[in-house]
């Protein structure tokens, strides 16, 4: 019996990889279009898009990923360019110029720089990840839309889970016809992993806002953003359940010196009717700042833990390094960090 299992285990292995296929897109390929390869597309498949060359096959693009287990790999220099293309959400138009919808679990988006992608909303978005499961953005370049990348989920329905974004370039998202409420990142669900990207020069948001039930940011380069650089916040059900985390690891995090907006750096609370629980971490960050406003804001939240990070004061003035802005006992452990003397790491006490 245990010979047959593992022979009918290793034919099924081989059964899986021969109907996996990979369609190739591209001058000269098999498909024309990306959205010609994804219509054709099954389970398991890995789609490479060639470099367009004179091709207009890669503008305009607008696809709604439905099928789970795809892989989207761009072979050399791929720009997806929605210029003059309005992602209105409306009908089978999505938001994104790449946006997985429900049951387009783990999927791979890889390689590709995306780029104008606006509507009348100003939430046209590069990426958007719409309630799918098992998400991986990685080493792709996405910049000059309203929203970098945006993601959605509920953690009661166990949607917008592993959640990971690697090795990108995220930049110069906005949009000034609604300043403030667009950013480079803007992401919720149940889980997210922010890992080794370059996030920078939010238009008129943050560079990267999440309302996300545990989000990890790690090995990041933050900076020069037109509000806060790290703003995590509340969702009803998503963070007001226990568990509601947030850990930065390991980020270089700097603000602009001609910051127009919130001169804060990182913000740890709430600012709809939800509330947000759970503790915010930061292990082992180094945070440029030439602002009084302070390092972390808390305006929700049970605890704060500090440790080994770095602080530079790269203007002058005495600080908060933690404000709690509710006066609530929050434990703040501050272990083998190294502020400026003008700092003042202030712990909140009980009334």
């Amino acid at each position: 019996m245990k010979a047959y299992t593992t022979l009918l285990f290793g034919l099924c292995a081989i059964a899986g990889s021969v109907s996996a296929k990979t369609l190739e897109v591209g001058p000269d390929k098999a498909y024309p279009s990306l959205a010609s390869a994804v219509a054709d597309a099954a389970p398991g498949d890995t789609i490479c898009v060639y470099p367009a060359s004179l091709s207009t096959a890669y503008q305009r693009v607008a696809l709604r990923i439905t099928c789970s287990n795809l892989t989207l790999r761009a072979i050399g220099t791929v720009v997806l360019d929605g210029e003059g293309f309005d992602y209105s959400g409306r009908g089978a138009i999505p938001r994104a110029i790449i946006q997985f919808e429900p049951g387009a679990d783990n999927c791979t988006l890889e390689g590709f720089t995306l780029m104008h992608a606006h509507n009348g909303s100003s939430n046209g978005a590069g990426v958007r990840i719409n309630q799918a499961n098992g998400i991986t953005v990685r080493d792709c370049t996405i910049r000059h839309n309203d929203m970098g990348i945006m993601s959605n989920g509920s953690v009661a329905q166990q949607r917008g889970m592993r959640q990971l974004i690697e090795s990108c370039s995220i930049t110069d998202n906005g949009a000034t016809q609604d300043p403030g409420f667009n950013h480079n990142l803007y992401l919720g669900g149940v889980d997210v992993t922010v890992r080794r990207c370059e996030i920078a020069r939010a238009v008129t948001g943050h560079n990267l806002k999440s309302r996300a039930h545990v989000t990890i940011v790690e090995e990041c380069f933050i900076h020069h953003s037109a509000n806060r650089e790290v703003d995590i916040v509340d969702e009803a059900g998503n963070t007001d359940i226990p568990g509601s985390d947030a850990i930065l690891r390991n980020n270089r995090i700097c603000k602009s010196k001609t910051c127009t907006g919130n001169r804060g750096v990182i913000h740890f609370g709430k600012d709809m009717r939800a509330t947000r629980t759970g503790t915010l971490t930061l292990e082992g960050n180094l945070i440029d700042t030439p602002y009084s406003a302070p390092i972390v804001l808390l305006s929700a939240g049970e605890k704060v833990v500090l440790t080994n990070n770095r602080v530079r004061d790269v203007g002058a003035g005495q600080r908060g390094v933690v404000v709690d802005t509710a006066g609530r006992t929050i434990e703040c452990i501050a272990a083998g960090n190294r502020l400026p003397e003008a700092f003042i790491l202030q712990a909140p006490s009980a009334d």
